[in-house]
Order: C-alpha cells, then structure tokens, then sequence
C-alpha cells in the first residue's frame, strides 16, 4: 500500500494529525466512532463523508465502509489517499441516496446534519439502507449554550449555511418519525471555556486566503490549549445539558 510505505508522511498520518489539530472535531469524532463500534465484516455508511478521513478509521477495524458525499474535490482526495479494499466512496445526494433496503449494518455522519435542506428525508434513506436494528450515530451543531448570544447564532449559521441547530427534543422528534429510537446524546464543547477558545476559532477561520498559515499556526496553540486543559473538563460530556455540538447514538426499530 503506498500510503502504508511512507509510514509518518502518508496522508492518513496527516489527517490524524490534522483531526487533533481541530479541537472542535477531536472529542466529538472519537466518541462518535467509539459509539458506532464497527466491527470485522459490517459494513457502514458514512454520510456526508468528505475526505474519507474516519472511514479510513473505520476500515482499520476490519469494517467496509461507503462514505457518500456531493464535494467532488474532497472525494477526489479521499479515493487518493484513503481507498483500500475495505472503503469507496462514492458521488451521491443524501436526500436522494437510494440504496437497497438493509444494505449496511451501521451508519455515521459527522456535522453535516444540520446543513441539509431535509434532514428527515435523509434519516429516512438511513433507516431503510440499515438492518433492523442497525445503529446510527451522528453529531450536529447545536449552539445550545447559555453564553451564545443570539448574533452569534445567526453569524453561525450564515458562514457555515446551518439549516438547523439541534436539540436533544428536536433530534429525539426528527429520529421517531424517521423510524429510530435514541440510546444516548451528550454534548461537547459545553463550558465557557471552551466557548471562549471556539470564539477564537471563529475568528481565525474569517481569515483570508493570504494568512491560512497564520491561520494553521492559530489552531496549533489552541489545539494545544484543548488537550492542556483536558484533565479540567474530566467527564462533563456526560452530563452536560447543553453545547456546540450534540453527538446522538440511535437505533433503527425492528419491523
């Protein structure tokens, strides 16, 4: 494999350190592939997959993974550097995703949710590609945090075309009619201090073309700043009531 013989400079290694380098993407990307919990043989849909960085992830547990996406430049890149025998990713609407009845075991997406024109509509698609029982996890904007003002919501959701910010009542609404029952939510990103440090992040991503490695080295300190600070936020995942970012595990109705 020419990704494996490059060992440390292969592109999976950059995307892993990219994805700690991201610390808005770091806690919510590991829990939510820790609770899809693929295993050898199954095989997984990923919504809204962009460079096939976890799908990689994913395939390393033995699972076969189809990561479905509509960036061409971004599907490029993941059928370049994260194609093995266990991945393929393929040019596909979600809202129009039309696979066969339980084809996958499990499914995943990660922060594209809240950006779809018909989110139910997808969930829909989801539902009827898995098994019954099959498992579908997901994280999704939420911006649930007292300190957020409304501005800032708004700001939000024109620079990143957010079409809805999701609770736990409103995913708990969208996933019963869409033929799911939730296990378990949780949120990140929940206290003030990481709102402070996102707030941060805000700004560095308004920077233009000419300062991206500016840019770069800013979401270097912050990353830092996260992990320094890990041992502070110890378990408030799990009982926070509120955050940037919801992370939902749900599981298809059996007929």
């Amino acid at each position: 494999m020419k990704n494996r013989s490059l060992g440390r400079f292969a592109p999976a290694c950059w995307g892993r350190s990219f994805s700690r380098l991201n610390f808005r993407r770091v806690e919510e990307g590991n829990v939510i592939l820790r609770w899809l919990d693929p295993g050898a043989g199954e095989r997984v849909l990923d919504v809204g997959c962009g460079d096939g960085y976890y799908d990689w992830r994913i395939s390393r547990k033995g699972a076969h993974v189809t990561g479905i996406d509509l960036h061409e430049k971004r599907l490029a890149f993941a059928r370049k550097h994260y194609k093995n025998g266990r991945t393929e990713f393929l040019a596909m609407d979600a809202e129009k995703a039309d696979f066969p009845d339980g084809s996958f075991d499990k499914a995943l997406s990660l922060c594209v949710m809240e950006h779809l024109g018909d989110d139910e509509r997808v969930m829909r698609n989801v539902s009827r590609a898995l098994k019954p029982g099959g498992r579908f996890t997901f994280s999704a904007d939420s911006l649930s945090n007292a300190e957020i003002r409304p501005e800032e919501r708004e700001r939000h959701r024109r620079r990143y075309a957010v079409k809805t910010f999701y609770t736990e009542d409103i995913v708990r609404e969208k996933l019963s009619r869409g033929g799911f029952d939730i296990e378990e939510t949780g949120y990140v990103l929940s206290t003030p201090g990481a709102l402070r440090l996102v707030r941060i992040s805000w700004k560095l991503d308004d920077f233009p073309a000419a300062l991206i490695p500016l840019r770069f080295l800013g979401y270097l300190v912050l990353g830092a700043v996260w992990k320094a600070t890990a041992v502070f936020r110890g378990g408030k995942r799990g009982s926070a009531t509120c955050g940037l970012t919801i992370l939902v595990r749900a599981r298809k109705r059996a007929a």
